[in-house]
């Protein structure tokens, strides 16, 4: 079957939808730029993933790290067996007992949807599948029929915005609220009652849930992945299980622990010849560069469209509504009390001098214009 084109003319739906319809076996290749993912088919079920763009968060071992169920140094042990061997991580864990096979194909499942997931939203990009032969996990059978994933992740594509509403930041915090339900759900009896109302994903998550952990950790410890993850936090919280704390930005350490050395040494390289060779020529003048030396060019001021500078403002009066209503669990009735919290500064509040912002709090939502 030869299959190849781009997405204006084929959406990744009907692309999937056909190879598993035709039960086919082989790799479908998607390319953008210089992205690129990898869809490997069996009998037209989904086996396995890859993707260059989604870096180490996308590695099976790097996941579990994340998820505390293995260490670096199990990891590590894991790599040198793998490049020996050439077996596949998760069947490698699961020989030396170090998972289950339901935490493997948890990872493997989550790996897959998220995967496909950023592909519904390829605008552009070329395809082609090529008919060969796919190696799939011997010990460890897995696949996922097309037509279930196709439907579940429409559904996580039409519901992901409302999500996005309550779950607007990865450094959100929730915790369990100190209520007069307390001693139903904190109580002797919490783990039998937690069994008959909460499902054992949704019992999962709220065990995640202390008040400390951002949804991002969350989501990393609970290998159900970004979309699964945020919206069960989603349905505790309409349950009054657990309620929105705050917001924890990540801290300096952690901002430095995300950065790719590798790639920033390579900068560091080239900014610095960049710099020897600027030195050269302010040294040694050359003659060509003498009508730059002499010309006289005058100064332009470029200022900023004024429509973007309020927009600006805008957002910032908005996130520092949205943390205010955060740890007061409301609205403020003024302004005025941003500055007070410290999350504003008083010329915040002025899109020009002498004119504010106008606030109104109606009905616990408030209305923000110019």
């Amino acid at each position: 079957m030869a299959l190849q084109g781009t997405l204006k003319d084929f959406s990744i739906t009907e692309i999937i939808q056909l190879i598993g319809q035709q039960l086919k076996t082989g790799v479908l290749k998607i390319r953008r730029g210089k992205d690129v993912v990898e869809i490997h088919f069996v009998d037209g079920m989904i086996v396995h993933v890859y993707s260059n763009y989604r870096g180490k968060k996308d590695l099976i071992g790097e996941i579990l790290v994340k998820a505390q169920l293995i260490t670096e140094e199990h990891l590590e042990r894991v790599l040198k067996i793998q490049k020996d061997t050439l077996k596949y991580l998760g069947e490698i864990l699961v020989e030396l007992q170090l998972l289950t096979k339901d935490d493997v194909l948890k990872v493997i499942s989550t790996q897959i949807y998220e995967t496909i997931y950023d592909l519904f939203w390829w605008e552009d990009g070329q395809f082609n599948f090529d008919l060969k032969l796919v190696e799939s996990y011997k010990k460890i059978p897995f696949a996922l029929s097309t037509e279930q994933v196709l439907l579940n992740i429409l559904r996580m594509v039409d519901e992901w915005s409302e999500i996005e509403k309550k779950i607007f930041s990865p450094h959100l915090v929730f915790k369990r609220p100190q209520t007069l339900d307390e001693k139903s759900v904190n109580g002797p009896s919490s783990r039998s009652y937690l069994k008959e109302k909460l499902t054992s994903e949704q019992e999962l998550i709220y065990n995640l849930v202390d008040g400390i952990r951002t949804v991002q950790e969350i989501i990393d410890r609970s290998l159900l992945g970004k979309f699964n993850a945020s919206e069960i936090l989603v349905e505790l919280a309409g349950m009054g299980l657990i309620e929105a704390a705050g917001v924890r930005t990540p801290s300096l350490i952690k901002k430095v622990s995300m950065v790719n050395f590798r790639e920033a040494l390579a900068f560091v390289y080239y900014g610095a010849f960049l710099v020897f060779i600027l030195f050269l020529l302010i040294y040694f003048k050359p003659s060509f560069l003498h009508h730059f030396w002499d010309s006289k060019i005058e100064r332009v001021n470029i200022e900023i469209p004024m429509h973007r500078v309020h927009q600006a403002q805008l957002d910032r009066i908005k996130n520092a509504l949205e943390i205010y209503y955060l740890e007061k669990g409301q609205y403020p009735p003024r302004l005025e009390e941003l500055i007070s919290a410290k999350l504003l500064k008083k010329s915040d509040l002025f899109y020009r001098r002498g004119s504010s912002y106008q606030y109104e709090l109606k009905d616990g939502k408030y209305f923000l214009k110019r």
